[in-house]
C-alpha cells in the first residue's frame, strides 16, 4: 500500500507534502483499507488515475474498489451447461428400465 501511496504522491505532484506526512497518511489508509487485497488496492488505485485529476481520498480508493469488484464479477466467465453423458435414445432406455423395476418388471 505504502508504494501505491508514493506512486500518488509522484502522479499528483503533491510537492507540498513531505515524506513523512505521505508516511502519516499511509497509515491511516492501511487504517481505512486493511481488509481490501493488494491486487484490488492497485487495480483501485489505477481506475482512480484514469478517472481523476485530483489526489484521492481513502473514500475515493474504496468507491473504486467497489466498482473492481463489480468488474471483476461482471468478467467471470459463467459455466458451461452440463453435456449429458448419454443420447436421447440411452436416456430413453434408461427411463423404461427404471419405470420396469418400479412395476416390479424388471
Amino acid at each position: 500500500m505504502m508504494e501505491e501511496l508514493f506512486k500518488l504522491h509522484i502522479y499528483y505532484h503533491m510537492s507540498k507534502r513531505s515524506i513523512e506526512e505521505v508516511e502519516v497518511l499511509a497509515e491511516m489508509w492501511v487504517d481505512d483499507l486493511g481488509s481490501v487485497s493488494t491486487d484490488v488496492f492497485i487495480d483501485a488505485c489505477k481506475l482512480h488515475r484514469k478517472t481523476s485529476q485530483y489526489m484521492p481520498t481513502g473514500k475515493d480508493i474504496l468507491d473504486r474498489c467497489s466498482d473492481v469488484w463489480a468488474e471483476r464479477q461482471r468478467n467471470i466467465k459463467k459455466l458451461p451447461e452440463p453435456m449429458p453423458d448419454l443420447t436421447p435414445e440411452q436416456i430413453k432406455v434408461n427411463v423404461k428400465r427404471v419405470k420396469d423395476k418400479i412395476r416390479g418388471i424388471g
